[in-house]
C-alpha cells in the first residue's frame, strides 16, 4: 500500500495574498512626505491616501529629518528646494546618520528641475529615484510600489 506525506510548508509559504492582505500591508507602509508647496502637498497625500499609504507630512528638510529621526519611515518623497534646509543637504543628513545604523531609507526626488545635471545632483545626495514635477500619479505609485517589493 503507497502511504503520501504532505510536504510541510511554512505558515509564510500557506499564507493567501488576498486584497485585504495586500491592503493591510500598504497601512502599515509609511511614507514621510518632504515637500513645502501647500497645494502639492493636498495632491500627493490624497493620492497615497486614496491608495491606502498612512502619510506624515513635512513642510521643509529641518522639519523632514526630525521626524525622520523620531519616527523612521519606509519611504521619503523629498522635494529638492525646500526652506531652511533643501532636499539635497536633508537627504545628505540622513545618508551620514545611516551609516551608523546600517539601516537605509528609499528617498525619491521631487523637483520642478529637470535638467541631466539636477538629476545628477540628486544621485550624489543619496536619492534612489527621481521625478519631475508635475508629479506623474501612475509613475510615483509605480516607483512606490518597487519600494515596497525590494
Amino acid at each position: 500500500m503507497l502511504t503520501l506525506h504532505p510536504t510541510k510548508k511554512s505558515a509564510e509559504q500557506t499564507q493567501l495574498i488576498t486584497k485585504h492582505s495586500l491592503h493591510e500591508s500598504l497601512l502599515h507602509f509609511r511614507i514621510l512626505l518632504a515637500e513645502d508647496n501647500e497645494i502639492n502637498q493636498k495632491l500627493v497625500l490624497r493620492l497615497l491616501e486614496k491608495k491606502g499609504y498612512r502619510v506624515t507630512v513635512a513642510n521643509n528638510g529641518q522639519e523632514a529629518l526630525s521626524i525622520w529621526e523620531k519616527d523612521p519611515v519606509d519611504l521619503i518623497l523629498m522635494d529638492v528646494q525646500m526652506p531652511k534646509m533643501d532636499g539635497l543637504e536633508t537627504t545628505m543628513a540622513i545618508r551620514k546618520k545611516e551609516e551608523k545604523t546600517g539601516k537605509h531609507v528609499p528617498i525619491i526626488a521631487m523637483t520642478a528641475h529637470a535638467m541631466q545635471e539636477d538629476k545628477g545632483k540628486c544621485f550624489e545626495a543619496g536619492m534612489n529615484e527621481y521625478l519631475t514635477k508635475p508629479i506623474s500619479p501612475k509613475e510615483l505609485i509605480d516607483i512606490i510600489e518597487s519600494k515596497i517589493n525590494e
